[in-house]
């Protein structure tokens, strides 16, 4: 912890030194107005040198029409202001000393040419698309993604795939850090499976696969990150967009959001509002054969169909406010609210011939789940000067607030239909608070054109309580079943600290960096007096080469070092009970897994991308499968493996095969093995893979489209089981209208209803089947209307894409 003190002290003098010499240094200041005195905020006011009318600097006037040059040497300069439908105005200046040099009013005469009304329009962007360190899947203005949750939305991006526990894999590996707008979710997989499924789809922009992070991101994550992108509205005036949707699968859809903004002088108002209403089911068969010690074999054919209907609101609202020219102090409040109820009937065969079984146990479950959470954001950044020093400060603090309340009937039958026994009845309640904290840091220092420094510091708190009472029914009284009985509570800190250094020599671009995470885990069963604490620092070293052949051809070459952390869901001992032969189990004693991670990258035209890879796991968490031969029962739960092998290669194919007609097919290959000792036995398999998901965009008029999209993914291995093939085509129409203010679209997602997740296991003493069908064919029609001052922010958002290309704001 002193190391990572001593490095905030020396940002803090880093940051200290750089103001100081900032105040030492020249500026130009200015304003500029039309000939009526009004402000021209939309101008672009650019710094030349005067010896040779090199361009220094650009920057844009606020809403008041002033402008700064910061951060100048001594020299001669021109100041040029430019806006299209006026006269460019210049002035020359010279910084002989230091102090600011004020050139007063800069007027903008109207030119004589008459132009033509200008729209400006936004390029559409392709729906996957490539850049150096990440694939993005744009699914903003998607007909696939309309009316879809998040979830349903990362179940169609390329290499992710979602198995039957809502795991997410990401180029056939789990361990994967899910972020939403850059801030990690510190969520479980059922906690975080919740909120996907709750968060509209309407609000999604894009989603960031990121298989390399650098030492900026959190080191957790071994199989890389998946960063959620909502949508942001900075159009000047006020404007939004209304979304209405209804669907059908095995249950009815609706959805609806407003996204609301309001942008004046210099405060900027937004809000999103959301609601879900959705009813389905899915089906999941168990196939087991359990063999005792004797050799006698009973066999189960179990039949599970789960039915569930969810109702979900949420939130989002902010302010930004600029303080300054050069500084934006932001707040956000979020959350949701859900009730999420679960009718659950079972069927189990069970004899030593399923031709004739000795009896049937029937089991009917009822959840009833209510999930919340509320989230602030603080956030301020400082730009420094006009060179792109910047310092930025975050602080979150969330609580997620769960309660689930389960009744269980499980009931046998013999043969003739009698029954066998009293039915047995339990009941739990499940409540769980989880609160977050965190606060970080980040400082970036450009030196020249070629140079930058990024560093930061970043604090994070997890705590996570939860106390699960189980009662069975005795002679009509209900009583503590102590052995399901259990309170855990989870503490994790983690402080962390990181340097990172980019710098272009020639045609080479370097970035090397280094990132230091200190954690303390708390792990307490109360009830079972059971405590597991640990104590821990890590270095996570990252280097990244590029090599720029020429303009058509670059390649790259990266390194970096992960932890994954396992989640306290998965480090709570208590039991999750499907009926009294399978159920799910947490293992208090899971360490945490590290990968060292290598990727070889190519890019042809800056269109064609290829991705290959190697990556190490040890200590790799792996789900694996039990079984109690004595009482015939099968449960799941996670182990460390020794080792993880992974090896892939991922081509990104974007292609026009006419003027109206794109398409693009991403292509992953790779091989995945697990080695470790597992239960008695010595865990030694892997097999290749293949993923793709080919997308064709079919402009047919400029006011209609049509979108489909084919997956596929080959058998697989993972851990103790073998995954069966999985296919599905989607397939969607949209029809803009009212001057393309409002759009129509269609979709259905897997047209022939072909998805389904078949998994088998053959491992020591388990020969188990399990065959899930989800509710994958969807059909849904969703009307989007944007509404308000849409010209005007066309010519806004025109304005921040420049900003953006000279690291402003």
């Amino acid at each position: 912890m002193n190391k990572l003190i001593h490095i905030c002290l020396m940002l803090l003098t880093v940051v200290s030194a750089h103001s100081i010499a900032l105040a030492q240094q020249g500026s130009i200041t200015g304003k500029i107005v039309d000939e009526q005195q009004k402000p021209l905020d939309l101008a672009t006011v650019k710094l030349l040198a005067a010896t040779d009318s090199a361009l220094v600097k650009s920057v844009f006037p606020d809403e008041q029409g002033n402008f700064t040059f910061a951060g100048l040497g001594q020299g001669r300069y021109v100041v040029t202001a430019v806006l299209m439908g006026y006269e460019d105005a210049s002035t020359a200046v010279a910084i002989t000393q230091t102090g600011a040099q004020n050139l007063g009013t800069l007027v903008l005469k109207k030119a004589n040419t008459v132009l033509a009304e200008v729209a400006v329009t936004a390029p559409q962007r392709p729906l996957v698309e490539r850049k150096p360190d990440m694939l993005v899947v744009n699914v903003e203005n998607s007909t696939l993604a309309a009316g879809n949750t998040a979830m349903d939305i990362l179940e169609r991006s390329p290499g992710v795939t979602v198995d039957k526990d809502d795991n997410i894999s990401l180029m056939g590996k789990q361990g994967v850090t899910v972020m939403i707008d850059g801030k990690q979710t510190y969520l479980s997989a059922d906690q975080l499976a919740n909120l996907l499924r709750s968060t509209d789809g309407n609000t999604i922009k894009s989603i960031e696969l990121i298989t390399n992070p650098s030492s900026k991101y959190d080191a957790s994550g071994t199989a890389g990150m998946i960063n959620i992108v909502l949508k942001k509205n900075r159009m000047t005036g006020t404007n939004g967009t209304l979304t209405l949707g209804t669907g059908y699968g095995r249950g009815h859809k609706a959805n609806t959001s407003l996204n609301i903004n309001h942008k004046v002088g210099r405060i900027n108002l937004f809000g999103n509002y959301s609601y879900l209403n959705n009813a389905g089911s899915q089906d999941i068969g168990i196939i087991r054969s359990v063999t005792d010690n004797a050799g006698s074999v009973t066999h189960f054919d179990q039949l599970t169909e789960f039915n569930r209907k969810n109702r979900n609101h949420s939130y989002r609202a902010g302010l930004d406010y600029n303080t300054s020219d050069r500084n934006v102090l932001g707040i956000q409040l979020s959350g949701y609210a859900t009730g999420d109820d679960n009718d659950n009937n079972g069927s189990t065969l069970i004899g030593s011939s399923m031709a004739s079984p000795d009896s049937t146990l029937a089991t009917r479950s009822i959840f009833d789940g209510r999930y919340s959470s509320f989230a602030v954001n603080l956030n301020n950044q400082f730009t420094i000067d006009s060179n792109g020093r910047k310092l930025a400060a975050d602080v979150d603090v969330s609580r997620f607030s769960n309660e689930n309340q389960a009744n269980y009937d499980n009931t046998f039958y013999l043969p003739s239909g009698g029954v066998k026994g009293n039915p047995l009845l339990s009941r739990s309640v499940m409540p769980t608070i989880i609160d977050i904290r965190v606060a970080k840091v980040d400082y970036t220092h450009p030196f020249g054109k070629d140079n930058k420094v990024e560093a930061g510091v970043k604090y994070s708190n997890v705590t996570a309580d939860n106390d699960m009472k189980f009662e069975n029914q005795i002679d009509g009284t209900w009583q503590n079943d102590a052995g399901r009985t259990n309170h855990f509570v989870y503490e994790e800190q983690v402080a962390a600290a990181y340097l990172n250094y980019n710098t272009q020599l020639g045609k080479w671009g370097i970035q090397a960096g280094l990132r230091s995470e200190y954690t303390r885990s708390d792990g307490n069963s109360v009830t079972l007096a059971n405590r597991v604490q640990r104590d821990y620092i890590d270095f996570f070293p990252s280097i990244f080469l590029n090599y720029k052949i020429s303009d058509k051809h670059q390649t790259g070459l990266s390194y970096s070092k992960r932890i994954n952390r396992p989640n306290y869901g998965n480090l709570n001992p208590f039991t999750y009970f499907l009926d009294q032969y399978t159920y799910e189990q947490g293992n208090p004693y899971l360490g945490p897994e590290y990968t060292h991670a290598f990727e070889f990258s190519y890019t042809l035209m800056e269109k064609y991308h290829l991705t290959a890879g190697y990556s190490r796991t040890n200590d790799v968490i792996a789900e694996s499968m039990q079984q109690d031969d004595a009482s015939k029962a099968t449960w799941v739960t996670n182990d460390n493996l020794a080792k993880q092998d992974v090896w892939f290669a991922n081509l990104n194919l974007p292609i026009k095969l006419a003027k109206w007609w794109d398409t693009n097919t991403n292509l992953n290959g790779f091989y995945m093995g697990f080695e470790g000792q597992l239960g008695p036995d010595y865990l030694k398999q892997g097999q290749y893979a293949l993923q793709v998901r080919n997308n064709h965009t079919f402009n047919i008029t400029p006011t209609f489209s049509a979108e489909s999209s084919v997956n596929y993914q080959s058998p697989l291995v993972y851990s103790i089981y073998r995954i069966s093939t999985q296919w599905s085509i989607d397939a969607g129409l949209s029809k803009s209208f009212y001057n393309k203010k409002a759009s129509l679209k269609l979709s259905v997602s897997d047209v022939f209803n072909t998805r389904t997740q078949d998994v088998r296991t053959n491992y020591a003493n388990l020969n188990v089947v399990v065959n899930q069908k989800r509710e994958t064919r969807v059909a849904r029609l969703t009307f989007t209307y944007n509404f308000g001052n849409l010209k005007n922010g066309a010519r806004q958002e025109a304005q921040s894409e420049e900003k953006s290309r000279i690291n402003m704001p």
